[in-house]
């Protein structure tokens, strides 16, 4: 057999094998996915700080918008509920969302700095942090900064009976927790 006809399927098997071995070694991206919640942002622990204390089951469903691209970080909103058996529909605790941005919104009423050498607020019913400028890049935004986003529902706030330290004490915890798997997940820390 001529030996320039095994040149191509040689240098094809090698090519699969590189790959294949690229899409199978393991990544912080892929680890943290695999074992949180919410794209890899928060800890089976940290999802359930916020509650309505209503019980019942506390569901994660991160609604991905399939047309968006590539990576779904920019593309999911993660919606943290809670099943009962009265409701066919979760009731939302809070929703996280991860969005390229230029800057944040101004902060909220009775809103708090994160601290921590973080940029953004943290407020009883809404929080705005920016990840580190850091990880525009590696996130494959054309934005400069990516700002992750904490919504509380309202039955929530009122089952902390409207407490603002309380709210923005557990909201801190989920956001750090959040951003702070994000920059390991794309390797952007500061």
């Amino acid at each position: 057999m001529d030996k320039k006809n095994l040149v191509l399927p040689a240098v094809l098997v090698v090519a699969a094998a590189v790959v294949t071995a690229i899409q199978l070694w393991p990544s912080p991206l892929k680890d943290l996915r695999a074992k949180n919640l919410c794209l890899g942002m928060l800890t089976k622990e940290t999802v359930g700080l916020l509650d309505d204390r209503k019980g019942g089951k506390l569901v994660v469903d991160e609604d991905k918008d399939e047309d968006a691209g590539a990576d779904p970080v920019f593309s999911t909103i993660c919606f943290v509920g809670r099943e009962t058996s009265k409701d066919t529909t979760p009731r939302t605790q809070y929703t996280l969302d991860v969005r390229p941005a230029d800057t944040l919104n101004e902060p909220a009423k009775d809103a708090a700095p994160v601290g921590g050498g973080h940029s953004g607020w943290i407020g009883p019913r809404q929080s705005e942090v920016q990840l580190p400028a850091s990880c525009a890049k590696p996130m494959g935004t054309g934005a400069p900064h990516v700002t992750v986003t904490l919504k509380i529902a309202p039955g929530v706030l009122a089952k902390e009976d409207w407490d603002t330290a309380a709210l923005i004490s557990k909201s801190r915890t989920i956001l750090l927790e959040g951003i702070g798997n994000l920059t390991e997940q794309y390797d952007c820390a500061t």
